[in-house]
């Protein structure tokens, strides 16, 4: 006898991904006992929830209600108190999701929703070569670069999410083997402008090691397009953005050309993730410092995976690691004031990790303060940005870790700074100004220039396009040559 099976097994996956994923720059971590739960016990509930609400099993996981059950799985198998179903909906719970929110649409889109203004300060794409000339699909490779075109970046950026305005960041590539070109960037942006007016912004990658050639490129990008920031990689070229070699003349040239925004990668992929190392934030402070008019944002706040983010800061530390030598280089530094934590990967990765997730944010809160934390998704590497957004307004440092350690409240105010205001104030952009909602429909009509999209799927999308799992990840280092995106 035939089994029966309404829908296909994936059909319902969690609307928030238990498990961390990698940008690409990183090998991400093997699957636990406890993903393994938490994934047992979405689907359990999703069996008894979608027949409560009416819905089938699909139409429950996409639901307000779908995103809110998977945040009380996360409070439950991840969660600050342990697998304690007493903590759930209370200031010990790093979700505040009440169990009535997986059944109540109105109560989880109370939990769920927001008018925030949201800017995200690090999303990729990549084209092919010419852009515009091949199909925007996801095929079954281990290409990942070949799912995150025009088409879905535009689709899942500002149809499938909330973001109003976004950062095209770049990523370490010498530039003629950039997996999306400055020229390609722009188009996209241009793309962007006509279907709901400016709301793209643009990243032009820099090496300054490479010395008077980095320079010179420098002048023809930000003559050519509307730069307004310059993303750099000093740990690829083991360089320093405060010494006098590459990283002074780098600076100098930024504020001579009038694009005085440095987001440098800062974190994750290192080599014993120490307060020394290259992808160390301790020279961004010292260059912050040198500096005082340029603005340097700290990408993924010195976090890296390899480190458990389960302690506050300890000042008598004097080789920290992870978002702690994020912390140590600027209170070294004299607390300087153009400093900015940036959250992309951090709080993809972090966020199924409550307790680690209230640490992080908490200590950057204390240290740094909520006008220096910037919100970025890194997507589309992680997926579509929504998951994270809709995470990112259901979650506080509960009270007792509050009590504790000294962290403030990740109140409402604070979110809003976070999500976009703190970042339109380093950018130039109003939060107020009118932009025209992109739809899917318009999308569809601009993809009937091109090819078609067989790949075509429901928005949001609900994955993330870089390597899950380390088989996937060492595929991708032998297809790009032995290095990451």
């Amino acid at each position: 006898m035939a089994s029966r099976k309404s829908e296909p097994q994936d059909s319902f996956d969690s609307p928030v991904a238990f498990a961390p994923c990698s940008n690409g720059e990183y090998c991400p971590p093997s699957l636990t006992a406890a993903d393994a739960r938490a994934e047992r016990l979405w689907r359990e509930l999703v069996e008894d929830k979608h027949k409560r609400v009416g819905m089938s099993r699909r139409q429950f996981a996409q639901s307000a209600c779908g995103t809110a059950t998977a945040l009380f799985v996360i409070n439950q198998v991840y969660g600050c108190g342990g697998n304690d179903s007493s903590r759930v909906g209370t200031d010990d719970a790093g979700y505040r999701i009440d169990a009535g929110a997986m059944e109540d649409a109105a109560q989880a889109c109370e939990a769920l929703g927001g008018d925030e203004f949201v800017l995200d300060v690090q999303t990729h794409s990549a084209a092919p070569r010419p852009p515009w000339m091949e199909p925007d699909v996801c095929r079954p490779t281990n290409e990942s670069q070949s799912c995150i075109g025009p088409l879905r970046f535009i689709k899942e950026v500002f149809v499938a999410s909330d973001t109003d305005v976004a950062v095209l960041s770049g990523v370490p590539s010498v530039r003629e083997q950039d997996p999306l070109r400055i020229e390609a960037r722009d188009e996209i942006r241009r793309i962007v402008d006509r279907m709901g007016g400016p709301r793209l912004l643009l990243h032009a990658n820099v090496r300054p090691n490479e010395g008077q050639v980095a320079l010179d490129f420098m002048e023809i990008d930000a003559k050519q397009f509307p730069i307004k920031a310059w993303k750099v990689y000093p740990s690829d070229g083991n360089w320093r953005l405060d010494e006098d070699v590459y990283g002074a003349p780098f600076l100098s040239k930024a504020r001579a050309l009038g694009v005085k925004v440095v987001a440098a990668h800062r974190g994750i992929a290192d080599d014993q993730n120490r307060y020394t190392d290259f992808s160390s934030p301790r020279d961004l402070a010292g260059a912050a410092k040198q500096f005082p008019d340029i603005a340097f944002l700290c990408y993924h706040s010195g976090w890296d995976g390899k480190v458990a983010e389960d302690h506050p800061f300890d000042p008598s530390e004097a080789n920290p690691r992870g978002i702690d030598r994020l912390i140590k280089a600027v209170l070294d530094h004299g607390s300087v004031s153009n400093v900015y934590a940036e959250l992309g990967s951090t709080w993809r990765n972090l966020m199924t990790r409550p307790e680690e997730a209230a640490h992080a944010l908490g200590k950057l809160l204390k240290y740094l303060g909520p006008d220096k934390i910037l919100w970025g998704t890194d997507a589309l590497f992680t997926g579509s940005p929504q998951e994270q957004i809709v995470a990112f307004r259901a979650f506080q440092i509960p009270e007792a870790m509050r009590e504790k350690h000294g962290y403030p409240a990740l109140c409402a105010e604070t979110k809003r700074k976070i999500l976009g205001l703190n970042a339109a104030k380093v950018y130039g952009i109003d939060p107020a100004e009118k932009r025209d909602a992109i739809t899917d429909d318009e999308v569809a009509q601009w993809k009937l220039a091109m090819a078609d999209d067989p790949a075509s799927v429901p928005l949001p999308a609900q994955k993330s396009y870089g390597p899950k799992t380390r088989r996937e990840f060492f595929a991708m280092m032998r297809h790009q040559g032995g290095r990451h995106v």
